[in-house]
This record gives structure tokens, sequence and C-alpha cells, in this order.
């Protein structure tokens, strides 16, 4: 198997993020409708810092890939098991430590394997081309 190198033309500064909760904000992952909600270990989520998707980049459903954008310099990702996706990853973007354990301990129930840090934007940049749709 050969590998390639592949070219980043991923720009943070040019990304289109959308906020769908603000930090701070708490919502409910409970839906009545819903059979198989019953089975999933979190029943709702207080936002540690601003969570959305970032647009035209696709998650591992089809679905927007989610962001979570706080106030530091730090970078990294995690996968959870959504109910109706088995891995759905997860980017976290401009983090400081604090708001990084806040979100991991959020999502702890959840988490598959384990999470991750980038060195730096460049590598979180090359990850982001993965989910590029």
């Amino acid at each position: 198997m050969s590998l390639r190198k592949r070219e980043n033309n991923t720009n943070l500064e040019n990304l289109k993020i959308t906020i769908e909760n603000k930090k701070g904000t708490f919502k409910t992952l409970e839906d009545e409708d819903d059979d198989g909600m019953y089975k999933y270990p979190l029943k709702g989520v207080t936002f540690p810092v601003d969570y959305g998707f970032i647009d035209g980049y696709k998650g591992e459903g089809g679905s927007p890939l989610h962001v979570f954008v706080g106030s530091g310099t730090l970078f990294g990702s995690f996968q959870i098991w959504s109910y109706d996706v088995p891995l759905e990853t997860q980017m976290v973007m401009n983090v400081t430590q604090k708001e990084w354990d806040e979100i991991i301990a959020e999502y702890k129930p959840v988490i598959k394997g384990e999470p991750k840090f980038f060195k730096d934007k460049e590598e979180f940049e090359k990850e982001l081309e993965e989910f590029k749709s």
C-alpha cells in the first residue's frame, strides 16, 4: 500500500462556523418519540464552550461536522457514540486546558477511544481535510 502526501488547503481563518449552542446553554437529548434514545447514556449536555458545525465539512453519518470553539490555543478531536451513528467525530478548536477538560467530562459517557490533542494548528487543519465535502 502506498501513502500519498495530501495537500492541505484548509485555512482556519476562512472556515465558516455556525454556532448552534452558545457556551453555558443546556440541550436535552431526550426524545419521548424516539424509542432508541432511552438507551443513550447522555440525557442532556451543558456546553462549556460554543458548539456548532463547520460549513462544507461532513461527519461520518453525512451530517455537518461538529466543532467546539473556545477561548484558548489548543486543538483536538474525539469520537463519540451517537444514538444514530456508531461513531461521530467532534472537532475542538481554540480551547484552554480547562475548557478541554470540561468538554471531555461532559461527554465522557459516550466517548469512544482516546481523545487526541494536535501539536499545532497545522496538524488540526490536516485532520480537518478528511471531512471536507
